[in-house]
């Protein structure tokens, strides 16, 4: 009968015999396992709400500079859709005084998603939520505005940074709301941090 090679053996990732996994099979024995993930990343846990789409939503979440674990609910979360279609905002909480906004951009044939994200004060948010302020002047009164693109595989949170805006007026026009969802042609650079 001839060798057949071990499966546990092929690929990125090798299998230990108690099916923890490791990177290289020099590391078996000495290094710590990973987990396969059987479940929601955590980009995608928690999120009845079902308002927003992973893009924008995945990218926010990467963004946002608080998340506090609340042992009897979350008392300011903050999960909404202002708008609709091209001039959909999306936003969620980000601590006690700011929120985050998001809005899909455009994206590639192969599947990449990039959505505009933003930081802005929770007066601002309230005047979006009540029409006071639109899409675009909730992000131009933003801080730490940046493009991240996001592949939307299931069981997958692959975010990255495509650029940052330093100064609001930096933000390209056709990113901001109600321009409408543009179909790149090539996937975006990737921002160097």
């Amino acid at each position: 009968m001839a060798d057949k090679e071990d499966p546990r053996d092929v690929g990125t990732f090798q299998s230990r015999e108690d099916g923890q996994l490791h990177f290289t099979p020099e590391t078996a024995a000495s290094a710590f396992p990973v987990a396969a993930p059987t479940n929601a990343t955590p980009l995608e846990e928690e999120e009845p709400e079902g308002v927003i789409p992973p893009s924008p939503l995945w990218a926010m979440k990467d963004r946002r500079h608080e998340q506090w674990p609340h042992l009897f609910g979350h008392p300011d979360r903050i999960r909404a859709c202002v708008g609709s279609g091209d001039a959909a905002v999306y936003a969620i909480d980000d601590g006690k005084r700011h929120c985050m906004i998001g809005r899909r951009v455009g994206g590639t044939a192969d599947g990449c998603i990039y959505s505009l994200t933003a930081r802005v004060t929770k007066d601002i948010y309230e005047s979006l939520a009540s029409g006071a302020t639109d899409g675009k002047h909730a992000f131009l009164a933003g801080i730490d505005a940046g493009l991240s693109g996001i592949v939307e595989s299931p069981g997958v949170s692959n975010v990255f940074d495509v650029d940052f805006y330093q100064h609001p007026e930096d933000i390209p026009a056709e990113y901001l709301p109600p321009a409408p969802f543009i179909e790149f042609a090539n996937d975006l650079p990737t921002a160097d941090r």
